[in-house]
Protein backbone atom coordinates (compact mmCIF):
# COMPACT_ATOMS: atom_id res chain seq x y z
CA UNK A 1 0.00 0.00 0.00
CA UNK A 2 1.59 3.14 -1.16
CA UNK A 3 1.83 6.04 1.65
CA UNK A 4 -0.46 8.82 2.08
CA UNK A 5 0.53 12.23 1.54
CA UNK A 6 -1.81 15.52 2.24
CA UNK A 7 -1.62 18.42 -0.54
CA UNK A 8 -0.62 21.40 0.79
CA UNK A 9 -3.33 23.29 -0.70
CA UNK A 10 -6.76 23.13 -2.28
CA UNK A 11 -5.21 24.01 -5.90
CA UNK A 12 -3.25 21.20 -5.74
CA UNK A 13 -5.94 18.37 -4.43
CA UNK A 14 -8.48 20.39 -7.01
CA UNK A 15 -5.85 19.70 -9.90
CA UNK A 16 -5.37 15.95 -8.77
CA UNK A 17 -8.69 15.11 -7.68
CA UNK A 18 -11.32 16.74 -9.17
CA UNK A 19 -10.32 18.50 -12.15
CA UNK A 20 -11.86 16.65 -14.86
CA UNK A 21 -11.14 17.39 -18.80
CA UNK A 22 -14.01 19.40 -20.01
CA UNK A 23 -16.54 16.82 -21.41
CA UNK A 24 -14.54 14.38 -18.97
CA UNK A 25 -17.22 11.28 -20.35
CA UNK A 26 -15.33 11.43 -23.53
CA UNK A 27 -11.94 12.01 -22.09
CA UNK A 28 -10.45 8.90 -21.26
CA UNK A 29 -7.54 8.17 -18.31
CA UNK A 30 -5.28 8.11 -20.35
CA UNK A 31 -5.85 11.91 -20.79
CA UNK A 32 -6.63 12.83 -17.54
CA UNK A 33 -3.47 11.39 -16.01
CA UNK A 34 -0.93 13.23 -18.34
CA UNK A 35 -1.87 16.22 -15.51
CA UNK A 36 -1.06 14.07 -12.91
CA UNK A 37 1.96 11.86 -13.96
CA UNK A 38 5.89 13.74 -13.79
CA UNK A 39 8.36 13.27 -15.47
CA UNK A 40 9.36 9.20 -15.99
CA UNK A 41 6.30 8.13 -13.46
CA UNK A 42 3.63 6.17 -14.32
CA UNK A 43 1.47 6.41 -10.96
CA UNK A 44 -0.72 3.12 -10.17
CA UNK A 45 -4.06 4.61 -9.74
CA UNK A 46 -5.46 7.56 -8.98
CA UNK A 47 -9.25 8.62 -8.05
CA UNK A 48 -11.30 11.70 -9.80
CA UNK A 49 -14.46 13.34 -7.95
CA UNK A 50 -17.23 14.17 -10.74
CA UNK A 51 -17.95 16.89 -8.31
CA UNK A 52 -17.81 21.01 -8.99
CA UNK A 53 -15.18 22.86 -7.03
CA UNK A 54 -18.34 24.75 -5.19
CA UNK A 55 -19.78 21.54 -4.10
CA UNK A 56 -16.95 20.00 -2.94
CA UNK A 57 -15.61 23.31 -0.81
CA UNK A 58 -18.84 23.54 0.56
CA UNK A 59 -18.00 20.51 2.43
CA UNK A 60 -15.53 21.57 4.10
CA UNK A 61 -16.77 24.94 4.46
CA UNK A 62 -17.10 25.71 8.55
CA UNK A 63 -14.10 22.49 8.94
CA UNK A 64 -10.81 23.45 10.61
CA UNK A 65 -9.12 20.30 10.32
CA UNK A 66 -11.82 17.68 10.19
CA UNK A 67 -12.67 14.46 7.76
CA UNK A 68 -15.57 14.14 6.13
CA UNK A 69 -17.62 11.68 4.24
CA UNK A 70 -19.70 12.55 1.08
CA UNK A 71 -21.16 9.90 -1.31
CA UNK A 72 -20.26 11.17 -5.02
CA UNK A 73 -19.44 9.43 -8.05
CA UNK A 74 -16.09 8.58 -9.12
CA UNK A 75 -13.76 7.67 -11.65
CA UNK A 76 -10.69 5.65 -10.39
CA UNK A 77 -7.79 5.61 -13.14
CA UNK A 78 -6.19 2.14 -12.66
CA UNK A 79 -2.53 1.44 -14.68
CA UNK A 80 -2.90 -1.08 -16.94
CA UNK A 81 1.08 -0.91 -18.23
CA UNK A 82 3.89 1.07 -17.17
CA UNK A 83 5.48 1.93 -20.96
CA UNK A 84 3.88 3.74 -22.20
CA UNK A 85 1.60 4.41 -18.75
CA UNK A 86 -1.35 3.34 -19.95
CA UNK A 87 -4.82 3.09 -17.70
CA UNK A 88 -8.36 1.69 -17.42
CA UNK A 89 -11.36 3.73 -16.77
CA UNK A 90 -13.76 2.64 -13.74
CA UNK A 91 -16.49 4.63 -13.26
CA UNK A 92 -18.44 4.16 -10.00
CA UNK A 93 -21.28 5.85 -8.91
CA UNK A 94 -22.41 6.77 -5.45
CA UNK A 95 -19.31 6.00 -3.75
CA UNK A 96 -18.24 7.20 0.01
CA UNK A 97 -15.45 9.24 -0.32
CA UNK A 98 -13.48 10.93 3.27
CA UNK A 99 -11.70 14.15 2.59
CA UNK A 100 -9.61 16.27 5.06
CA UNK A 101 -10.41 19.50 5.50
CA UNK A 102 -7.95 22.34 6.43
CA UNK A 103 -8.86 25.74 7.01
CA UNK A 104 -11.90 25.45 5.50
CA UNK A 105 -10.70 23.71 2.28
CA UNK A 106 -10.34 20.26 1.20
CA UNK A 107 -6.49 18.98 0.83
CA UNK A 108 -6.83 15.25 0.96
CA UNK A 109 -8.94 12.52 -0.43
CA UNK A 110 -8.49 9.73 2.25
CA UNK A 111 -7.84 5.87 0.89
CA UNK A 112 -10.75 4.47 0.13
CA UNK A 113 -11.19 0.50 -0.01
CA UNK A 114 -13.51 -0.73 -2.87
CA UNK A 115 -15.48 -3.86 -2.58
CA UNK A 116 -13.60 -5.43 -5.05
CA UNK A 117 -10.71 -5.29 -3.28
CA UNK A 118 -8.94 -2.39 -5.25
CA UNK A 119 -7.07 0.11 -2.91
CA UNK A 120 -6.67 3.19 -3.65
CA UNK A 121 -3.94 5.37 -2.53
CA UNK A 122 -3.93 8.60 -3.23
Amino acid sequence: MNSLLPFTSFREFYSAKTSLPTGAGSKTCNDMMKKINKENTCKPINTFLKEKVASIKALCEDKKNDTISHTCDIIDCKRTSEEPCKYKNLDLKDKKVTIKCENGLPVHLQETKRQDALIVSI
